[in-house]
């Protein structure tokens, strides 16, 4: 396979259409930045067997069939939404609703105040636009889909939260996607000093065709700022999805994520943190499931870039049937980067003897004045623990399924939202109970 394969012409062409057919009613900064993001899609390979952070994902799929396959932009109107009511949850605060990466009106409830800052990206004023064109993730070469994301965006969703300004309720974007082809859901976020808020992002789709969803997240956190983040892939099987989220932190700021991950044909999220200031702190907190013959891959980046950091991170990812999960997650200490406290830990379990793990921790440290421990665990649930339970009245299987949600309890029950934490929980059970059905 050449290590140079380039990304199918369906991206620059649909790139080039939206540009065509949208340039009367889409405003210049957001044709100028398809553009630029186009440049950049024409100078990306697609990844081989050769590339290291792609390297376990092909061991099991036929990588390059999964991502290079020609799938059009899907438009709002090739979507009759018709599983998005079963899907759409009121967590009471604010709410966006995208379609196939197209604002759904009818279905959004906006802020009635003043207190934020919540619009799509073809309604930005010139100061709002050039945030987000110089905060936008800008590695393509790393992650070459954030290229097609902004290549193809049909729209996005920008969220400002003034100084000081504390939001009780979450913010709360659900993306769906139905139809067959490429959906490209992209926010921009920006706290400025001393602001608080709950940000909630929902992927879900339902449909018997092939569909890829490439998305993009940027998180600009000031000095004194808290996000919550909680971000819930939950996709129909068939869906594949490639995403990444980046967040770039100052001085006293304290970003603190929950990510829940369910497999499918190729399934991905990349989460990278930069502590740029004295003081900055986060907190990643994810589960993984994946059963029959499904894909998740998580991979994380944690940069110390300034002195007086912490970051703690703990992924527990289960896999059954089949399956294939890859952890990969990596801190980076700088030189400049003293007094730093890294912590991440990877527990795995395995459900069943076919099912794979794949788990690479990774310190990186030019620093001498540090304290960071990483470490990671794979193994199958404790026959001990199994049989204590069935041989107090417990069926075999209804044993499996309490330990194995024991197993991802802790970290579900950090969810800083109760109405997600019990769907969270409920979600699980059934899937974990299917699991031991099937098997």
């Amino acid at each position: 396979m050449s290590s140079t394969l380039t990304f199918p012409d369906v991206f620059v062409n649909a790139s080039d259409a939206l540009n065509r057919d949208s340039i009367n009613t889409t405003s210049p900064w957001l044709l100028a930045f398809r553009e630029r993001q186009l440049q950049q899609l024409k100078q990306c390979s697609l990844p081989t067997r050769k590339t290291e952070d792609w390297r376990y994902s092909f061991r099991h799929l036929k990588m390059s069939d999964a991502i290079a396959k020609p799938l059009p932009i899907l438009s709002l109107e090739s979507s009759t939404a018709s599983s998005l009511d079963d899907s759409l949850v009121d967590l009471g605060g604010d709410l966006v609703v995208f379609v196939n990466g197209h604002f759904a009106e009818s279905k959004s409830r906006l802020p009635s105040d003043a207190s934020y800052t919540i619009k799509r990206f073809s309604e930005l004023s010139e100061e709002e636009a050039l945030q987000v064109s110089e905060g936008s993730s800008s590695d393509t070469s790393s992650f070459p889909f954030a290229a097609i994301n902004g290549a193809c965006l049909a729209d996005g969703i920008y969220i400002s939260i003034p100084k000081n300004t504390k939001l009780e309720k979450p913010i709360q974007l659900h993306f769906h996607a139905e139809g067959e082809g490429t959906t490209t859901p992209r926010v921009f976020l920006i706290a400025e000093q001393g602001a608080e808020a709950t940000l909630v992002e929902e992927f879900t789709g339902a449909t018997q065709t092939e569909l890829l969803t490439a998305s993009v997240t940027d998180i600009q956190l000031n000095a004194q700022s808290e996000l919550r983040y909680i971000r819930l892939n939950t996709e129909a099987e068939q869906l594949s999805h490639i995403g990444l989220t980046q967040v770039n932190q100052n001085r006293d700021s304290r970003f603190k994520s929950f990510c829940m991950g369910l497999g499918g044909p190729v399934r991905r999220h990349d989460l990278k943190i930069k502590l740029l200031e004295p003081g900055a702190e986060c907190s990643l907190d994810g589960v993984c499931i994946t059963l029959g013959q499904q894909h998740y891959d998580n991979h994380t980046e944690i940069e110390h870039i300034s002195a007086h950091c912490q970051s703690d991170e703990s992924y527990r990812c289960i896999a059954g049937g089949n399956s294939h999960i890859v952890f990969n997650g990596r801190i980076m200490i700088h030189r400049d980067a003293q007094k730093t406290l890294g912590a991440m830990s990877n527990k795995n379990l395995l459900l069943t003897s076919n099912a794979e793990i794949d788990s690479k921790p990774e310190l990186e440290i030019y620093a001498d004045d540090v304290k960071c421990a990483h470490g990671t665990t794979i193994g199958q649930l404790d026959e001990e623990e199994l049989y204590y339970l069935v041989t107090r009245g417990i069926s075999p299987d209804h044993a499996a399924t309490i330990l194995t949600l024991g197993f991802v309890n802790e970290l579900v029950q950090k969810i800083p939202n109760e109405s997600i934490k019990e769907r969270t929980e409920a979600r699980l059970e059934n899937l974990i109970k299917s699991a031991f059905q099937e098997d």
